[in-house]
């Protein structure tokens, strides 16, 4: 199937403030590392943009980039030929998809700032 670029630009407008689609999601798709999970139950969760009105924004448990597509948003997250463009597009051929690596985890660190 062929996606334009301004499909899959109109599908990183949905990385952002998307915890309503998150949340009727039963599949996620993290477009830096490839990982893909079910934000029902998958563990720790971690939420930016907790004071925003236009909603949070889930980060990638596993590699921590808030580049995450649920299926509930409509767009194909389990396409190889999708996933591959998007994060060709999106981080310009420097991802852990574009590199050939597995999802990582990584160990996130809460700092407070005053």
């Amino acid at each position: 199937m062929y996606y334009s670029p301004r499909y899959i630009d109109e599908a990183h407008r949905l990385t952002i403030f998307h915890e309503e689609h998150i949340l009727r999601s039963s599949r996620c798709t993290c477009f830096y590392c490839g990982y893909q999970f079910d934000p029902q139950r998958e563990q720790d969760l971690v939420w930016w943009d907790e004071e925003s009105p236009k909603g949070r924004t889930l980060t990638c448990p596993k590699c921590g980039i808030d580049c995450i597509l649920g299926d509930a948003s409509g767009y194909p997250i389990t396409d190889k030929r999708f996933i591959r463009l998007a994060t060709e597009m999106w981080f310009s051929g420097y991802s852990r998809i574009s590199d050939g690596l597995e999802p990582d985890k990584i160990k996130q660190t809460c700092i407070e700032v005053s």
